[in-house]
């Protein structure tokens, strides 16, 4: 058990050197760039090549305040909260810490299906990385704190009411036990920040910066910029790196480590996915560029946890195909990790002898050694085998586990046989689906009444009614169904007992259990407008207060009650016949 060091203070925690700057390979443009040296290199957007990164310094931003900090993410890098000016100066952008170089990554990405070529941080600067008390690598990284060479025909900045629902929303996945990048402070600014395809009629808007954190930030997208240059040399040190620094463990299976990496990525993505479709959670931009190596929920735009269950809601406004509908999420991965799995090929099909492969350069054409072209046929040949492989059977058969394990849960069920599983998903948990599905049911409230379910010595036709009438919260969307749809319930009722029965639950543990995976508080679309609203309708402070007493909700989302009667009024407040979708616009 580890023991919990002293917290430590701003300054002291940077990691000196960057371990990423410091292996990988940099845009020499911006290698001694500042303020005073060449700023055009850092703020103009330009092509960048054989480079991971490019050292940019935030722009300054004026008159930056401190709005809302999360504790838990401080506590999770031994930070101390102490000093609120040095932290609005720090995080954002305005005081660079000394022996610091902040950064931008640049990568590539397919964006709705399509290869858009470089992308990068167009609006994202890391600052430095540092290592907690467990030994555990954390990068600090700001949203919105200006133009880089990746910034293309924007701006570089972050409007306020996005920044507020990537704040919130990042720490509330996490206390939802989802895997997801962190939310470490937000930072109001007084710049004016331009967005005509916003869904503001009046402009400009308040600018805000995020700063926020991940063990890494690399992205899908790293490696395909490179394959697509046809730089294989850099595809293979970007590997490397993330072997040794990133992703670390070694999975168990076949392959060499090239196909280990992307076992493990696989495997992750695959749980991450799972736990969204568990919690009803749609993304709604699932590009490439935005899709973690470390399999954690990251850039957060358009999202939304749906408020009535609906597998073909789209959450994204600009999405008029609905490709990244909440049903599709899960091959949406798989076509994401076709994507990722391309620049590896020869890596991974080399196998045991993929210390002998040499790959052709371009800016070498002498090189000695090259392996040729039949060779390397073979090894996308192999490697294709291998990818096929994994993401036809393993990475369903993670994604089946994990979203197995969290939907038992959250119906109260026991661990069980194999056999007893499957029989779960098939009998108890997609019928259950389907129900919501058919009366377009409010997920969230449904699952945390269904802990109140008993079963009673009065019998099981008492039972139902009691159930149906008293102990369960059926709210749907059309007011219309919530009569149908409780009769229509009955069934799996009959089902449910039965199987409770079965492994004699008991009703005091199955509700503690339940109520501790079911959240009471859910960040719903309707819930981030009102706190967004507030710093239009509102004072700073009393604007503050909202957003805090919705962060403490976010961050403790399985509370009976909270004292915070904002709180309390957001849980029962009946959900807006409004679209609250949002639009990519941020």
């Amino acid at each position: 058990m580890s023991i919990r060091t002293m917290s430590r203070s701003l300054k002291s925690l940077p990691k000196i050197p960057t371990v990423l700057t410091n292996v990988l390979p940099g845009d020499i443009y911006t290698t001694n760039v500042s303020e005073e040296n060449q700023p055009n290199l850092m703020r103009t957007p330009r092509p960048v090549h054989g480079a991971v990164y490019s050292h940019v310094i935030p722009e300054k931003a004026p008159d930056p305040v401190l709005l809302a900090i999360s504790k838990p993410a401080c506590q999770t890098i031994d930070l101390e909260f102490n000093d609120e000016q040095e932290f609005a100066d720090v995080f954002s952008g305005n005081k660079i810490l000394p022996d610091t170089c902040p950064w931008s990554l640049c990568y590539a990405g397919h964006q709705f299906g399509y290869y858009a070529g470089q992308l990068g941080d167009g609006r994202a600067i890391s600052l430095f990385e540092t290592v907690n008390h467990n030994g555990e690598s954390w990068e600090i990284q700001l949203k919105g704190a200006g133009r880089t060479p990746y910034s293309r025909f924007g701006d570089g900045y972050a409007v306020l009411r996005s920044s507020i629902r990537e704040f919130l929303m990042s720490e509330h996945m996490n206390a939802l036990g989802v895997p997801t990048t962190r939310a470490l402070a937000l930072i109001d600014t007084t710049r004016d920040v331009y967005r005509e395809d916003g869904p503001r009629e009046i402009q400009p808007e308040s600018g805000a910066i995020v700063a926020r954190m991940a063990p890494s930030w690399l992205r899908f997208g790293n490696f395909e910029i490179f394959y697509h240059r046809d730089d294989m040399d850099s595809v293979r040190t970007l590997a490397d790196y993330t072997i040794e620094h990133v992703v670390k463990e070694k999975e168990e299976g076949s392959g060499n480590k090239y196909a280990q990496l992307m076992r493990s990525i696989t495997k992750k993505t695959a749980k991450m996915i799972a736990e969204w479709q568990a919690i009803g959670f749609n993304h709604g931009v699932m590009n490439t560029d935005n899709m973690s190596v470390l399999g954690l929920t990251m850039d957060y735009g358009p999202f939304q946890i749906m408020d009535f269950y609906n597998p073909r809601y789209v959450c994204n406004h600009s999405d008029d195909t609905g490709r990244y509908a909440f049903f599709r999420q899960p091959s949406v991965g798989v076509f994401n990790l076709v994507r990722l799995s391309m620049p590896l090929f020869e890596l991974i099909g080399a196998g045991d002898q993929v210390d002998t492969l040499v790959f052709p350069s371009k800016e070498d054409e002498t090189r000695e050694g090259v392996t040729d072209e039949k060779t390397l046929e073979q090894y996308r040949a192999n490697a294709q085998t291998f990818v096929q492989n994994l993401l036809q059977d393993e990475y369903k058969e993670y994604f089946m586990d994990a979203l197995l394990t969290k939907m038992r849960s959250k119906i109260g069920l026991k661990p069980c046989s194999e056999v007893e599983n499957k029989s779960d998903m098939d009998d108890v948990i997609i019928p259950l689906l389907d129900w919501m599905t058919n009366h377009r049911i409010d997920y969230h409230r449904f699952y945390r009444s269904l802990s109140n379910y008993q079963i009673t010595h009065e019998g099981e036709a008492w039972d139902e009614e009691k159930a149906i009438t008293e102990w369960l919260d059926i709210v749907a969307e059309n007011e219309s169904e919530v009569e149908p749809s409780k009769a229509a319930l009955k069934p799996w009722l009959a089902i449910y007992r039965h199987r409770l029965l079965q492994e004699k639950s008991v009703c005091a543990d199955r509700k503690r259990q339940m109520d501790a995976v079911n959240p009471r508080f859910v960040l719903r679309n309707s819930i981030a407008q009102s706190v967004i609203d507030s710093f239009e309708k509102e004072t700073e402070e009393e604007a503050k207060a909202v957003l805090n007493a919705c962060l403490d909700a976010c961050l403790n989302p399985f509370k009976d009650h909270y004292e915070d009667a904002r709180v309390e009024e957001w849980i029962h407040s009946s959900i807006p016949d409004k679209d609250m979708r949002c639009s990519c616009s941020s």
